[in-house]
């Protein structure tokens, strides 16, 4: 009973590691604006990653979808994101990866989110990712604050606040 249990279980984690495998376009170096269109279901696929996937897990991976996702902001017209320090943990490079993974996931998927929506739903996930991974992306204070807003109910302010600033 003992072999088909760990059987199933082995069976089970190739099936997710594999369903999390997927290979990204090289994005040329020059691209009209019109470009970027192109490419928004492997950015999908990129922030759907970076948002599930335990950042010690394939490291890889990871570099990969946050390259791609950072090369396609830098120049993707339909999606602009507002970092600002009161919402956003700029020192801690993960938290801001999923940061910009959330707001961009969100905007693509209803392309007339206001930025305000845009914010609230990547504060939101960044604190679930930060509550899930946190002992890999290490201890945050902001998010820690975030944590404490958002279970007061004071969150949706802040984040109106750093938005509109």
């Amino acid at each position: 009973m003992r072999k088909i249990l760990t059987l199933a279980a082995f069976v089970a984690l190739s099936g997710l590691a594999m369903a999390q495998q997927f290979s990204l376009p090289i994005l040329p170096e020059k691209m009209w604006p019109s470009d970027y269109a192109k490419y928004e279901t492997d950015v999908l696929k990129c922030c759907n990653y970076i948002l599930t996937a335990d950042p010690s897990f394939n490291k890889p991976k990871h570099q990969e979808c946050t390259s791609f996702l950072l090369r396609w902001l830098a120049g993707a017209p339909q999606v602009r994101v507002v970092v600002t320090p009161e919402i956003t943990p700029i020192k801690q490079e993960q938290l801001l990866v999923v940061y910009l993974a959330a707001w961009t996931r969100h905007a693509l998927q209803y392309k007339d989110a206001e930025p305000i929506v845009c914010a609230n739903v990547a504060v939101g996930e960044m604190l679930s990712y930060y509550q899930s991974f946190g002992k890999t992306v290490g201890k945050s204070k902001l998010c820690d604050r975030l944590l404490k807003q958002q279970k007061d109910g004071s969150l949706p302010a802040t984040v109106a606040k750093a938005v509109a600033e």
